[in-house]
């Protein structure tokens, strides 16, 4: 994140006796630059999953698929229920416009924290809750099409591993990129923070006894 106002901001202070309301200011618009990143991701995520929804049963009834097909209903509530309740939380938790800047570097660490914890996880409460109905779904149209026969048995099976395949890459890749998320975006931002509290928590020196 070298283009973070934040850290050109502190990056230029020549001694400890820097711009402090330079650097309040500095700090501010880096948070409206990061919360606005996280809401935009944060609505594209649940407006995504709120779409499926309708999307999906009407594929499953004019396709007239298994009932498997309808088990990804409740991951994708799932996905819109645990991110709109986990951003009210977080509102809750992050410090005023009145906030000593301390306290506001502190708000922002635990906020970068979480983020990070979010994306390292995202395996557990994103992917895996839509990904297991699809594995069952494809479970139970492969066991449908083998009744058929050998030979449907083995295009069956062929077909599935396919799509299974497919499915499985796109889960590779999306975990991919959001730890790259993680190393790119979120662990410089962490460190940056960081130096800044211990740079504001740190006394300073006594004056040398005349």
């Amino acid at each position: 994140m070298s283009s973070d106002p934040l850290q050109a901001a502190w990056q230029s202070q020549p001694d400890p006796q820097f711009d402090a309301d330079r650097l309040v200011q500095e700090f501010r618009r880096g948070e409206r630059q990061f919360a606005r990143m996280i809401f935009l991701r944060d609505v594209r995520e649940v407006g995504v999953s709120l779409v499926m929804l309708p999307l999906w049963v009407a594929m499953g009834v004019g396709m007239g698929l298994p009932w498997s097909w309808y088990l990804v209903i409740p991951g994708l509530l799932w996905i819109a229920a645990f991110m709109t309740i986990d951003r009210m939380r977080q509102k809750k938790r992050r410090a005023g416009p009145g906030d000593s800047l301390v306290r506001g570097v502190e708000g922002a660490m635990a906020d970068v924290e979480h983020q990070i914890w979010l994306l390292r996880n995202v395996f557990w409460w994103y992917q895996l809750p839509v990904g297991v109905p699809i594995l069952v779904f494809f479970g139970q149209t492969f066991w449908q099409l083998s009744r058929g026969g050998v030979a449907a048995m083995i295009m069956a099976f062929f077909a599935t591993s396919l799509v299974i395949g497919f499915v499985g890459a796109v889960n590779v890749w999306i975990y991919r990129i959001n730890q790259e998320a993680v190393r790119s975006i979120l662990d410089p931002r962490r460190e940056e923070l960081a130096a800044m509290l211990r740079s504001l928590s740190d006394e300073p020196p006594p004056s040398p006894s005349s």
